[in-house]
């Protein structure tokens, strides 16, 4: 069965274009404001994310397959052996780009890694497209089954000269400097993905169909990733590489959210059918019985009952058969009357022999009898048959047969081993799910939720998430997420929550609203990941790239981008904002250094620095330039609080005694003093000017405050 009953009127569309031209307006906005990021990864972190993107192809593979199989929708066959192809050659890109593998590969790592990045992104890009193509080609004729043998076979002999490529030829040179598009290859997969986006969205499932709507979300990411990405990376593990890395987790993981939210809808829609079933055979009993009285009100109860009804004489012979017969298995009522077509003729061959035995025997030993059997319909399809029979007695106590009731529950197994399956990925799965009711109260989460988090599901079931809070949240943003769910909205972001020991966490969330046929909540489906590691990753390259490691000072890199920040405000508006630079030398430094040690140099750099800090204005910046030099920005100024204040300050504080290991050291400082004006709104004429005025300072004897005088004309 597939999902194909959703939301499907004119504002859910609408929401669902809007949510894509947001998303890929967003990704492609993001592609140039994260342009200045400066995020250097490495080898490691390559690794490491590679990894992840492989239990995560592989998983969305073999989920898709798992559908295919069950439920031989075609579509899912492409996409399956797509990821396993994918999870395979990202493997195979994460192991020999290691810093362990990579020196015994004839290529050198700037050479492997986007050619091998190259093989992963077509392979997935062209399966996308192919999986479009051939359901365009065969749309109108249903009865098409493909070539599982030869899907499979063209994965595994491409993922397979893919290897031995690799490992065996040395590679060419992948960028091209001198061109605005460094990496032009990484363009044909993107091309791949445009297509495959376009012939989805022509397609027009995704007004209806759960899986493809996070399906053209995951091609649009991947589009995105492929065209504004990765071709500006010009070095490895650069902040454009690193950020195409992430997406394409992202559009794994949207692929993988598509198939759970498509999986526990179908099982939602089965089970509802199953109830309508039941209640409709409930019915159809109670007429039955109150119709008993007559030969003629039974078989008018019989002909039209749900179920195929017959009964069958002692020596075999078909009495009765209701038309039912021939809805679910094919074959005419007729057919089985003349016992040209018999229950066990049409058994089918993986079934047990104590099904087809107890088929042969119409005998008064046996009362009611219940089992569950398979047979091949007239399509040659299998089809899974609930029997029930008892014996028949006439008024006088003589057997005269047995009759049987027959009911299609093909639709019941497959709700079964939807859930099975469901079941058995959810434990299985790499990433944290959480399953919760309407009223936001847990029903299910898996072993990879417990162990992140550290409650075990008997711990929790039937609580709020609200116990994993770790109260850094502030309540508009829990309400921002509310609102957004109760719109019928997924929510993404990353939230910080608390573990059962009380240990705070980062996670990346994305939680699904699962709707009714009435438009009303049902369950909420939240995906998770430990992010943790990666956000203080990210924390510390950044600390690293814009930090003193001594003082905690701003860097040269950091303080020159707020000294460029400022001197733009200078040059939009010279009459409203205006600011000052300086340049502080530690008088005296290089003595306490060499006489008492390098240890209490740094404690005296650091003691300085701190006292730098409680001087200057929220607004300002310090940093450190190196030794004993610092650099301070006075952005925006007024006669209550001047750049002549604010060094007077500076020098005063330098002045008092510094307490270092239990003796005082005295040193001062010299400071000369650039202010902005129309002859220098450039940050080298300033940082020039200001060094002039400190070394005038240094000049006239140290310990004193200098400001920069331009010559005459």
């Amino acid at each position: 069965m597939t999902p194909d009953t959703r939301t499907n009127h004119p504002n859910g569309n609408d929401k669902r274009r809007n949510q894509y031209a947001l998303t890929a307006l967003f990704l492609f906005g993001c592609s140039y404001w994260l342009n200045d990021i400066d995020w250097q990864g490495s080898t490691n972190l390559h690794t490491l994310m590679e990894s992840l993107a492989t239990l995560l192809a592989l998983f969305v593979g073999v989920l898709a397959l798992i559908r295919f199989f069950s439920q031989r929708d075609n579509q899912f066959l492409y996409i399956g052996a797509g990821f396993l192809g994918t999870g395979l050659l990202d493997a195979y890109h994460t192991i020999v780009t290691s810093s362990y593998f990579q020196p015994f590969m004839p290529s050198d790592a700037p050479h492997l890694v986007p050619w091998s990045w190259m093989a992963s992104r077509l392979f997935l890009s062209i399966l996308m497209f192919v999986s479009w193509v051939l359901w365009f080609k065969h749309r109108h004729n249903t009865a098409h089954k493909p070539e599982t043998a030869v899907v499979f076979g063209v994965t595994a002999l491409a993922t397979l000269s893919s290897f031995l490529f690799f490992a065996m030829t040395p590679l060419p040179h992948y960028q091209i400097d001198d061109w605005m598009i460094t990496r032009p290859f990484e363009l044909l997969p993107a091309l791949f993905f445009g297509l495959a986006l376009l012939g989805y969205l022509n397609k027009g499932a995704w007004r209806r169909d759960a899986f493809e709507h996070w399906l053209v979300l995951s091609l649009i990411v991947g589009l995105a990733m492929q065209s504004v990405f990765m071709p500006f990376s010009s070095q490895l593990y650069d902040t454009q590489f690193n950020l195409a890395h992430l997406l394409k987790k992202l559009s794994y993981i949207l692929v993988l959210t598509g198939l759970l939210v498509s999986l526990f809808q179908t099982y939602i829609e089965l089970r509802a059918e199953s109830t309508r079933r039941k209640q409709a055979e409930e019915l159809a009993l109670q007429r039955s019985e109150d119709l008993a009285a007559g030969e003629a009100w039974f078989r008018a109860v019989a002909d039209y009952t749900h179920d195929w009804e017959y009964w069958a004489a002692p020596d075999g012979k078909m009495l009765y058969i209701s038309p039912a017969c021939e809805r679910i298995t094919g074959y005419p009522p007729a057919a089985f009357m003349s016992s040209e077509i018999t229950l066990n003729k049409i058994l089918s061959p993986h079934e047990r022999i104590s099904a087809a035995r107890h088929l042969n025997e119409i005998d008064q030993q046996h009362g009611l009898v219940e089992l569950d059997f398979r047979i091949l319909n007239r399509a040659g399809e299998e089809r899974w048959i609930n029997h029930v029979c008892l014996p028949v007695f006439d008024e006088n106590g003589v057997f005269i047969g047995r009759r049987a009731s027959n009911r299609d529950i093909t639709a019941q197994k497959l709700v079964a081993f939807e859930t099975e399956t469901l079941t058995a990925a959810l434990h299985h799965s790499p990433i944290a799910v959480l399953i919760a009711d309407a009223e936001a109260n847990i029903l299910y989460v898996n072993p990879k939720f417990e162990s992140m988090s550290g409650y075990s599901l008997a711990e929790i079931r039937g609580k709020n998430p609200r116990i994993f809070q770790s109260g850094e949240h502030p309540a508009a943003f829990y309400r921002h997420l509310w609102s957004s769910l109760h719109a019928g909205k997924t929510w993404s972001g990353e939230l910080k929550n608390k573990r059962r020991n009380g240990e705070l966490y980062w996670e990346a969330n994305s939680i699904t609203p699962i709707l009714d046929e009435d438009a009303q909540i049902k369950r909420y489906v939240a995906v998770k990941e430990d992010i943790t590691e990666k956000r203080n990753l990210r924390e510390t390259l950044y600390q690293q790239a814009h930090f003193d490691a001594l003082t905690r000072l701003p860097n040269r890199n950091l303080f020159d981008d707020r000294l460029e920040q400022s001197l733009k405000k200078v040059v939009r508006n010279p009459a409203a904002h205006n600011m000052a630079l300086m340049l502080l030398d530690l008088d005296h430094f290089k003595e306490v250094n060499d006489s008492r040690g390098h240890a209490t140099g740094d404690e005296l750099l650091k003691q300085a620095a701190e006292r730098m800090r409680h001087c200057i204005r929220e607004s300002d910046t310090v940093g450190r330039i190196g030794g004993d030099e610092f650099i301070i920005l006075v952005d925006g100024f007024s006669e209550e609080n001047t750049p002549d204040e604010i060094a007077q300050r500076l020098l005063k504080a330098m002045q008092m005694p510094f307490l270092i290991f239990g003796q005082n050291s005295h040193i001062s400082a010299s400071i000369g003093v650039a202010m902005s004006s129309s002859q220098n709104l450039n940050a080298e004429t300033l940082k020039k000017n200001a060094d002039v005025a400190l070394y005038e300072a240094k000049g006239q004897g140290r310990n004193r405050v200098q400001f920069f005088q331009p010559e005459d004309p």
